[in-house]
């Protein structure tokens, strides 16, 4: 019953009397599998510099870069912005 209340940060009394329809063994089941994943997930990363197969490294970068926040897309540019920017990038290359 405790794991249950740490797991929905309820009371006993809260958990007993208002959520009487929840099924506590399959929710003790997903947040165990929850935290069995973050677990994983953990010892991957920290033997990440250890790992010499370039796909498994390619594919723990990959899985952490997806759950970094996107950046905000930029404006789109003025018929001008965008002349002038070509004419910086032609000036810088040649």
């Amino acid at each position: 019953m405790l794991r249950c209340c740490i797991t929905l940060s309820k009371t006993q009394h809260e958990i007993e009397n208002e959520y009487a329809w929840i099924d506590l063994p399959r929710l003790l089941e997903l947040s165990g599998e929850r935290r069995a994943k973050e677990l994983i997930e953990n010892i991957e990363v920290s033997s990440f510099p250890h790992y010499a197969d370039q796909k498994v490294r390619e594919s723990i970068m990959e899985r952490l870069q997806s759950k970094l926040p996107k950046p905000p897309k930029e404006p789109p540019k003025s018929a001008e912005e965008q002349y002038q920017a070509l004419l910086a990038r032609m000036k810088a290359g040649g």
